[in-house]
């Protein structure tokens, strides 16, 4: 009994509505990391996109450099993910847990607006901007949890979902060297988050059954502004200003000892408001080659819960559990005009900002991809991503818990222009 009070103790939390005391799991909100490239030329390039989009891709990037596109522009990216966990629980390395997934990611259409000088363009889009997907498994013997018997313990996790971005936007040329842009974004996903949990003691046997889901809207705005000194060297700023989100949460909960179940279904919603993001990119081209990088800079420490819990111990906790981080992101692309070829490759580094599972190995990015002109009005894109993190709970059932993950992403989109 003692060990399923223990379970229950430790999952209830997920429930944030039910604060009513400091527990920094409480807190822990995956809207704050699990970024997705947009589109599959950025995808090829890291992200390195604030200086150097030169597709729909800006609406999200930097919206100023929406003026680049001088013709009309239809696009869509699919992507798929595979995902991989291995855990070490308890001195035992758990047997690797694998999850796939196929989505669409990404569609797009840009308008121009003809000017007699200058250049003017709208845009709309959709984009997938968080993946939810997560496998977990863990065990305290080698193959328990496959084929439960004797005493012993396993379960795991599992988190399914995305968040999207829908956005309008438009870019302007002020000068003949600068522009602005300006997009409005609607967010929209859902997260379906499970929790199992087994456990045999001598003749007793204990479960525990968790399914949480959470459904997201909100909005932001964001900024940005593109300058050109000549044809090889470009800056791009930008300003995302809070970001509020509002989450919806139904949780259900079973929880068996020896057969006999108890069971609890809840509702409840929240608000929060992710802070202020600054954004600088640089983009240098030598001949055919074209060199980018960005500089992302988030201080997660102000997040801030606006409604649906107890706001003083969850904002003080947030100080506590939470870091300012800057994500890093380099890319490059060399055009072979000849096959109509472009090469990409790139690397990011995007800190987790949660604290208290202390990260081992912070989360990076090695990216690849290429470009491919069909025709006059149509490109093909396709980018691979490989993905790689460490991180520790030692929380978890009083053990020292290690976590690897790495996932590995393609995208495959297609761009008409007329």
């Amino acid at each position: 009994m003692l060990r399923l009070l223990i379970i229950i103790i430790m999952i209830l939390p997920s429930a944030l509505w039910a604060q009513v005391s400091s527990d920094p799991t409480l807190i822990y909100e995956m809207a704050t990391e699990n970024n997705v490239f947009v589109g599959a030329r950025a995808a090829g390039m890291a992200g390195a996109q604030i200086a150097a989009a030169d597709d729909g891709s800006a609406l999200w990037y930097n919206p100023a450099l929406l003026t680049r596109i001088r013709r009309l522009e239809l696009s869509g990216t699919l992507s798929h993910q595979r995902f991989f966990n291995e855990t070490r629980f308890d001195a035992v390395n758990t047997i690797e847990a694998q999850l796939n997934k196929t989505r669409l990611s990404s569609l797009w259409g840009v308008f121009p607006v003809p000017v007699e000088q200058g250049g003017l363009s709208f845009a709309m889009a959709a984009n997938r901007i968080k993946n939810f997907d997560r496998i977990f498994r863990f065990e305290n013997t080698p193959g328990w949890f496959a084929a439960p018997s004797g005493d012993g313990l396993g379960g795991g996790e599992d988190d399914r979902g995305s968040l999207w971005a829908y956005s309008i936007g438009a870019g302007v040329e002020m000068s003949t060297y600068t522009s602005i842009g300006i997009a409005l974004e609607w967010y929209g996903g859902v997260n379906d988050y499970s929790y199992l949990d087994d456990e045999i003691v001598g003749p007793d046997t204990y479960s525990y059954r968790q399914d949480l889901k959470n459904s997201y809207s909100g909005y932001s705005t964001k900024i940005g502004l593109a300058y050109s000194s000549g044809p090889n060297f470009h800056l791009g700023a930008t300003i995302k200003p809070p970001t509020v989100l509002k989450v919806e949460q139904e949780n259900y909960q079973v929880s068996s000892i020896n057969g006999s179940a108890d069971s609890d279904y809840s509702t409840g919603e929240y608000k929060f408001h992710l802070p202020f993001s600054f954004g600088v990119g640089v983009l240098y081209t030598i001949r055919d080659l074209l060199i980018t990088g960005d500089l992302i800079y988030t201080d997660f420490t102000q997040l801030e819960y606006k409604e649906g819990v107890d706001l003083f111990e969850a904002n003080s906790d947030i100080k506590k559990y939470y870091n300012d981080v800057v994500t890093l992101n380099l890319g490059a692309e060399y055009f072979i005009p000849q096959w109509g070829l472009m090469l990409r490759g790139g690397y990011s580094r995007d800190p987790i900002p949660y604290n208290f599972y202390p990260v081992e190995d912070d989360l990076s990015v090695f990216t690849a991809g290429f470009g491919f002109l069909l025709d006059k009005t149509l490109k093909l894109d396709v980018a691979a991503n490989f993905l790689n993190w460490t991180r520790k709970d030692n929380e978890f059932f009083g053990v020292g818990t290690v976590e690897k993950y790495r996932a590995q992403r393609v995208f495959l989109g297609i761009t008409y222009r007329i």
